[in-house]
Parts: C-alpha cells; sequence; structure tokens
C-alpha cells in the first residue's frame, strides 16, 4: 500500500467532475453477428490535456493528436485480451481508453491513463 494519500487532491470539487465509466463486453446476438453491451458505473475525476512527460510514458502507437490525460477513481481497462477497452463519459462526450497506469494503492483507488475523443457516427 502506497504511503501518499492522493484523494484530498483529487477529490476537490473545484478539480474533479461527475463522470460515467462504461465498461464494454462482446456478446453474440441471435444472428451471430457480433454487438458490444455497455454497462455504466457513476465515478468521479478529470480530463485534461496530456503533459509532455505523461506523453512519453505511452507506447510508440498510442501517440496520436489529441490524446488527453485523465485521472479516474476506479478500475479500468484498456485493451485487455479478450475485452474491449472502456469508455470515459464527462459532460456528454464519450472518451476511449487507450493507456492505464495503475495507482489504485495510492490512496482511494485512483487510475491515471490517457485517452481519446470518440467520433460521433455518422
Amino acid at each position: 500500500m502506497g504511503q501518499i494519500d492522493i484523494t484530498e487532491l483529487l477529490g476537490d470539487p473545484d478539480f474533479v467532475d461527475r463522470m460515467v465509466l462504461i465498461h464494454r463486453t462482446p456478446t453474440v446476438d441471435v444472428h451471430g453477428e457480433n454487438q458490444l453491451a455497455e454497462s455504466s458505473d457513476k465515478t468521479w475525476g478529470c480530463i485534461q490535456p496530456i503533459t509532455g512527460s505523461a506523453l512519453q510514458r505511452l507506447p510508440d502507437d498510442v501517440r496520436v493528436a489529441n490524446v488527453k490525460s485523465f485521472w479516474l477513481k476506479g478500475q479500468i481497462v484498456a485493451d485487455a485480451k479478450g475485452r474491449y477497452s472502456d469508455v470515459i463519459m464527462s459532460r456528454g462526450v464519450r472518451y476511449n481508453v487507450l493507456h492505464v497506469f495503475d495507482w489504485t494503492n495510492w490512496g482511494d483507488g485512483w487510475t491515471e491513463g490517457a485517452c481519446i475523443q470518440e467520433r460521433p457516427s455518422l
């Protein structure tokens, strides 16, 4: 267990917003087609422009334009075997999770990572 509790800093209502964490699970419908079932959990956190040092920690294939940095309370999935990455919804905008840095042992279960805004389908 980490010795520094960052909950007070990231629990400041001036810094964080209410968010929805969406977990996507693949299912097969009656026609044999792959469908994504979504389940959601309410949480809180923040999404900010990514810093240069955070961008350097990312793998090369994740370094794309419009990457945002997020801090979120809870466990998040980003490209696990047999799973789809999670989606964060903040202020009506959906963000696909690209990469996760797990800090859940520091304080009250926080996760840091990188995400990119999801394009709306036409």
